[in-house]
């Protein structure tokens, strides 16, 4: 679970497990405590799983683009939490921050016709 200098960050935060679902993003982290669960993995002993919200979505950043139509060949999960695939759906690329400020990751929503008029920016 040691951080490797020679990769992105990117591929440091998928090695430490990083997850993202409804929000948030979960990753385990030194602590204290014993084992805990989460999403069927076990986090190591003295490491807890830490669960952190969205504070920020930058929309005009580098690398953002705005909502684009694509075809959704494989199973993508919309901005209402229903599956679409095999259809047309708009897509967009945003930067999101969690946590402290500190943590910039890209994301990327998708949308159908309807879910991306009515779908608040945050």
């Amino acid at each position: 679970m040691a951080i490797n200098w020679n990769r992105s960050i990117g591929w440091n935060i998928d090695n430490m497990k990083v997850k993202f679902k409804d929000g948030t993003y979960t990753w385990v982290e030194p602590n204290t405590g014993g084992k805990k669960t989460h999403a069927g993995l076990t986090a190591p002993p003295g490491w807890e799983w830490k669960k952190v919200k969205i504070t920020q979505r930058i929309y005009d950043g580098c690398d953002c683009y705005p909502w684009r139509k694509t075809f959704a060949l494989w199973p993508v999960q919309t901005v209402k939490g229903k599956y679409v695939w095999l259809r047309k759906i708009y897509k967009r690329k945003f930067w999101v921050v969690w946590g402290t400020g500190f943590h910039l990751e890209p994301h990327v929503e998708y949308a159908e016709l309807f879910d991306m008029l009515t779908h608040e920016n945050d």
